[in-house]
């Protein structure tokens, strides 16, 4: 088993993570956009792509968009850089890097594109239901780690007691570790309670402890205030700041509703989860009215099955009454998920051409942007 912080990926995986066509690749590996090594699979030497190259490459392709809109802002003397859209010229690429090479004029290459993970829209968000069961530590994990993939700087905050997203992590000595418990009660320093998971990942993990934190919290001046404030101390240092939280309606929740951008709420499709929406969204707008504050707020489906009438009638269902919020990824059942909870990893590193590799990153590029 191999834990997320060691994967590597072919560079048949790499391309479909970066929505390239086979015949790019090379010539992003002879130009240095993109680098490789020999590891031992078996009994053959396969050449592959660490998790840090991966998030290298990504960074490099979102700087050069960057460039491409300040100068054509410049150019047309606007006033600012228009918004980066989903692709990067690859002629373009290699004319920025090297201006003399013949593979940069090549016809061959002159209508092919980079994927631009967009830069996010919402830096702090929350994955919520006052409902467990429905799927939302496993969600946040692998979003998390998709991030993370993509080259964002990430940090996880679990907000559970179970501790779910931290075991998703592959972090098992959570019990011997700080908590937003110290942080919020204790006074302990945020910054010291961070632990780095794997390249561009940290985590604020969670343990049982967590599950006294609300008569204390409770007994706090500004209490609502406190996790919002300890996050603003480091914000600066990420691009994407992700909580999980408890399934309950409860003072930490609200706490790190405040602290948050965007709610982005996991709603299984079955009778049960899809009763309680009502109610998560009368608590938002409560917390929204109280707080004066304006949340961004997603609906995401979760455990959908085509086969089953039921889930499909209340994917419907979401979708109508709804309508404003639902997300247009929807998350299908699969043991794919099943097994990357398992081994503690990314679904991608399971099988990147699966239906959980493929509802991930798409669910992952829509809570990136507006």
């Amino acid at each position: 088993m191999t834990p997320f912080k060691d994967i590597v990926f072919t560079p048949n995986e790499f391309s479909t993570l970066a929505k390239l066509e086979k015949n790019i690749f090379p010539v992003l590996e002879n130009h240095g956009i993109i680098k490789t090594h020999r590891k031992r699979v078996g009994n053959v030497d396969r050449k592959v792509i660490s998790l840090e190259e991966i998030q290298r490459y990504f960074n490099i392709i979102r700087e050069f968009d960057t460039l491409q809109h300040e100068e054509k802002a410049a150019e047309t003397m606007g006033t600012g850089a228009e918004q980066a859209g989903p692709t990067v010229s690859i002629h373009s690429l290699l004319k920025h890097i090297d201006p003399e090479s013949q593979l940069a004029d090549s016809e061959a290459f002159a209508t092919a594109t980079a994927y631009v993970a967009p830069h996010p829209s919402h830096k702090v968000q929350m994955f919520y239901n006052v409902k467990g069961g429905t799927g939302k530590s496993t969600l946040t994990a692998q979003f998390v780690m998709m991030a993370s993939m993509l080259g964002y700087r990430v940090l996880a905050i679990d907000l559970d007691g179970q501790g779910h997203l931290t075991v998703n992590l592959d972090i098992l000595d959570a019990h011997e570790r700080p908590t937003v418990y110290d942080i919020l009660i204790n006074d302990l320093s945020i910054d010291q309670a961070i632990l780095n998971v794997a390249p561009g990942l940290d985590l604020i993990p969670a343990n049982l402890g967590l599950c006294n934190i609300e008569i204390p919290l409770n007994n706090k001046t500004r209490r609502e205030y406190r996790l919002s404030e300890a996050i603003a101390k480091i914000a600066d240092q990420y691009d994407l700041i992700v909580a999980d939280t408890n399934p309950a309606a409860s003072i930490l929740n609200g706490s790190m509703m405040v602290a948050s951008d965007r709610v982005n709420i996991v709603c299984a499709t079955n009778p049960l989860s899809f009763h309680g929406m009502s109610l998560v969204m009368a608590t938002i707008d409560m917390m929204q009215k109280e707080f004066r504050k304006e949340l961004d707020v997603k609906i995401v489906p979760n455990m959908y099955d085509n086969r089953e009438v039921i889930s499909q009638e209340v994917l419907g269902e979401l979708r109508s009454q709804f309508e404003p919020f639902c997300a247009n990824s929807v998350v299908n059942r699969s043991a794919d998920m099943n097994e990357a909870t398992k081994r503690r990893t990314t679904v991608w590193d399971v099988s990147s051409k699966g239906s959980a590799a493929h509802d991930i990153a798409e669910l992952t590029q829509e809570l990136l942007k507006p």
